[in-house]
């Protein structure tokens, strides 16, 4: 019996830390702009300006997605992101 409640209280503690994990991350923005890269500027950097408080992986990813991109960054190329209100 000893063994089924530790078994049972591993899986809460995993379920509870993945909750909070995932609590300070924000949904990726659905209201997007049309913003220009600047010099130097990566999709991370400009997911970090754009949507701040959302998780960067996922506006990274939208980003990918929003704009059919598959190869690197040109200064002064128009991308359609997500953006925080």
């Amino acid at each position: 019996m000893s063994l089924i409640t530790a078994g049972a209280a591993v899986c809460l503690a995993v379920i509870g830390l993945g909750a909070l994990a995932g609590a300070g991350a924000v949904d990726v923005p659905a209201r997007t702009e049309v913003v220009r890269v600047q010099p130097g500027e990566t999709l991370s950097d400009l997911a970090a300006r754009m949507a701040p408080s959302s998780d960067r992986g996922a506006v990274v990813d939208r980003i990918r997605e929003l704009n059919a991109l598959d190869a690197g960054l040109r200064p002064g190329q128009p991308l359609r992101v997500p953006a925080e209100g």
